[in-house]
């Protein structure tokens, strides 16, 4: 993206008499860094979330789990914005590898990009900062735009050329221009990566004097002599991104005060350059305290603004991270993602829990669909509490998936994952002393083998389940209302009373895992009963799967239970016996259906061989 003219010849006078009557009307322009991107990102939206912060739409697609911590930020920019001293400080976003700090960063600039190209902001013509024509603007007239709000200090001028430039015509000659930034062209926005300190001088900061231009121009007191290509002349008007921020030398973090308390720079010979620039810089949380335990560094962290950026703690945000990572290059099972993704935010979860099951039951709770009291609290308390600084980065969990994938070109299984989840971070020598790991793994290998049990059962079960479970329904809910109200009921096959069916109602109460007491079987006949008249009132037919799903997958699981029994013989992939045979064909065909590649579904049915054979006793 280019410098626009939007313009040609627009002379200052001009824009800047425009620029009054329209703050005269109430019509306000962002004309500064701060608030050019604060704009930006609000114009894409916003939705309040229930746990009490704002998410904001900008970063949706790009940033996932993190919302709160995006919200602690665009406090930062909103009272920057409306020009407080906040605005003087640099954001520094400090937290684990991974966790997503550069990515923020990297959106900031992707947003200033498009927004910038689709609403060009004025600056001085050929200016090489591209300054704000407001600080070209005589002391003695820069009242008149201070009473809409807009605070130009006395103290504010434009470069040193511009300045140069103003002495050899009136203000209101000036020209002025509109521009879009741009990172590959270095306009408005640059990143200052990490360098040898014995190496790097002041001039990747501040430019330095062209010997080109000295030649040409004599004197190094012109300020056509300096060439203003430092990060902090790129970025002025936008941001500048410092990687890895206190790894920079003293004399550079020094420069970087200036900048941001005095918003200027000093150059060799030549008048304070002034800036209008976001300074935003993230590093690791043990460099952050080795550098905060050096007591020169006291000054520098008092300009500092710190957001801490913890890793994700919602595994299905966890999945959106890492299907951004790593491209499905072959095809997956349905369960691939799912499954790295939960033990991976099993990991950074682990240490807040106190055995498996209320681990399990913590990751469900940091669902951020999950819309409960209990949820809504517990994340209220990780926010508050900072959780997310420990476990594994997403970076681990796509290497490892990226080599799957390499290892398996026929086709990744969720079995294959966990296998490889096992072997590089719970056995690995680096890990072997990791408890929090290897509960992760429990954790995962217990969710993951409930998931294949439901598409395994689905699977072997086939089509004409539905059929079958409204049918055991029917006969269970007439069993159950007769139990209720204590009467008999006519059996269809003889014509004769008789008992409610003991065994049907066992059985169901069994697969809910509810006691066989009448209280219990009389709150759930109520519970049906309103659901179902609930569904007439509306117009609509009863689904018990949509309406009940609980009762439904309890049924289906006696229904499964029931039908596995009528298999005799081992339900074996490789060598089926002849009653199993179709069996096992149908059931790679349903799981194929069901998204697994041919070789995934032979593994799962494998893998779950032990569910046949405790299911046939």
């Amino acid at each position: 993206m280019e410098v626009k003219n939007n313009m040609n010849n627009l002379k200052l006078g001009l824009w800047y008499r425009d620029l009054l009557k329209k703050l005269e009307n109430g019509e306000r322009e962002p004309l500064f860094a701060h608030e050019i991107l604060y704009n930006a990102i609000l114009s894409k939206g916003t939705e309040r979330r229930p746990e009490g912060y704002t998410k904001y739409k900008a970063f949706s697609n790009e940033i996932f789990g993190i919302d709160y911590v995006l919200d602690k930020i665009m406090q930062y920019f909103s009272a920057a914005a409306q020009g407080q001293d906040i605005a003087k400080r640099i954001l520094l976003l400090i937290g684990p590898p991974g966790s997503a700090k550069s990515t923020i960063v990297n959106m900031f600039k992707v947003i200033l990009e498009e927004w910038t190209q689709k609403h060009p902001i004025p600056a001085i013509k050929d200016c090489p900062v591209h300054d704000n024509p407001l600080y070209a603007i005589p002391y003695n007239k820069r009242q008149e735009i201070r009473r809409y709000g807009i605070n130009i200090g006395d103290e504010l001028l434009p470069c040193p050329i511009c300045q140069k430039k103003l002495q050899e015509i009136e203000w209101e000659d000036l020209e002025i221009e509109f521009i879009s930034f741009s990172r590959t062209r270095g306009i408005g926005i640059a990143t200052y990566a990490p360098m040898d300190p014995n190496t790097a001088d002041d001039s990747v900061l501040i430019g330095n004097i062209s010997l080109a231009k000295l030649a040409q121009y004599k004197e190094e007191t012109d300020p056509r002599v300096w060439s203003y290509t430092g990060v902090l002349q790129i970025g002025n008007r936008g941001l500048v991104e410092f990687v890895e921020m206190l790894k920079a030398k003293t004399e550079h973090l020094n420069i970087l005060l200036t900048a941001s308390q005095d918003k200027m720079i000093v150059l060799k010979n030549l008048p304070a350059m002034y800036l209008d620039i976001i300074i935003v810089g993230h590093t690791n949380q043990p460099e952050y305290e080795k550098f905060a335990s050096r007591p020169d560094t006291e000054a520098f962290r008092d300009r500092l603004y710190i957001v801490k950026v913890p890793y994700n703690l919602d595994y299905k945000a966890e999945i959106k991270i890492l299907r951004k990572l790593v491209y499905p290059s072959i095809p997956t099972d349905p369960l691939v993602y799912k499954a790295l993704a939960y033990y991976t935010v099993a990991t950074r979860l682990a240490k807040y829990s106190e055995d498996l099951n209320t681990l399990k039951k913590l990751i469900d709770l940091m669902d951020q669909e999950n819309r409960s009291e209990e949820a809504l609290k517990i994340r209220r308390k990780a926010i508050q509490e900072e959780w997310g600084f420990s476990g594994l980065s997403p970076r681990k969990s796509a290497e490892l998936l990226s080599t799957l994938m390499v290892k398996y070109p026929e086709g990744l299984s969720v079995v294959d994952v966990l296998e490889g989840i096992k072997s590089e971070f719970v056995d690995a020598p680096k890990y072997k002393n990791n408890p929090e790991n290897k509960q992760a793994y429990d954790a995962v290998v217990s969710y993951i083998d409930e998931e294949l049990s439901n598409y395994v059962m689905e699977a072997f079960l086939g089509t004409s389940i539905e059929e079958e479970v409204k049918s055991y329904f029917q006969n269970y809910l007439k069993n159950l209302e007769a139990y209720v109200k204590k009467v008999r009921i006519i059996d269809p096959a003889t014509g004769e009373e008789r008992d409610p069916d003991e065994n049907v109602l066992q059985t169901v109460d069994s697969a809910l895992n509810q006691i066989s007491t009448f209280e219990r079987r009389k709150e759930l006949y109520e519970r049906i009963a309103s659901v179902i008249a609930s569904s007439v009132i509306r117009g609509k037919t009863f689904e018990l799967k949509d309406e009940l799903p609980e009762l439904y997958e309890a049924i289906k699981r006696v229904f499964f239970k029931e039908k596995i029994k009528l298999v005799g013989g081992s339900i074996d992939v490789d060598m089926p016996l002849p009653e199993t045979k179709g069996i096992v064909r149908d059931m790679i065909e349903n799981l194929k259906k069901a998204g697994f590649p041919e070789r995934s579904a032979k593994l799962v049915i494998k893998r779950l061989e032990h569910m046949f054979r405790k299911e046939r006793k």
